[in-house]
């Protein structure tokens, strides 16, 4: 898998800001940056793709968006090695908020995406 970028999650993130509305920018760019610097660090995919989406979804890099922007980040990461999030929205919204009102932790949330992704074969 490609090394994951700022630009990249801040492309991510206009993106979903024009789709679904909201504040455009970026409130802290030294946030996003060493997310990534540590995100690229991290050798297991579950693991990973938890410590991008509890950067993005608590640590609020931007100014709106943070939640949706964590979560699809984290599904492109997990797409890349052919998962995919097999909840609900319901529940996956849940789990977010959860995230962003942090009462998640990474390792708690790389738990929940060991339960909740499946193989794209499947």
């Amino acid at each position: 898998m490609a090394d994951l970028t700022v630009e990249k999650i801040i492309q991510i993130h206009d993106e979903i800001i024009k789709k679904y509305d909201g504040a455009d920018g970026v409130l802290s760019e030294s946030t996003l940056h060493f997310m990534v610097f540590r995100f690229n660090k991290i050798e297991d995919i579950f693991r990973k793709a938890a410590v991008i989406l509890h950067a993005i979804g608590s640590e609020h890099p931007f100014f709106d968006g943070n939640k949706r922007t964590a979560l699809v980040v984290t599904e492109i990461v997990l797409g890349q090695k052919g998962y995919y999030i097999a909840a609900d929205e319901d529940e996956i919204a849940g789990f977010m908020l959860a995230v962003a009102s942090y009462t998640r932790e990474p390792a708690a949330i790389e738990h929940w995406l060991r339960e909740h992704v499946k193989t794209m074969e499947n």
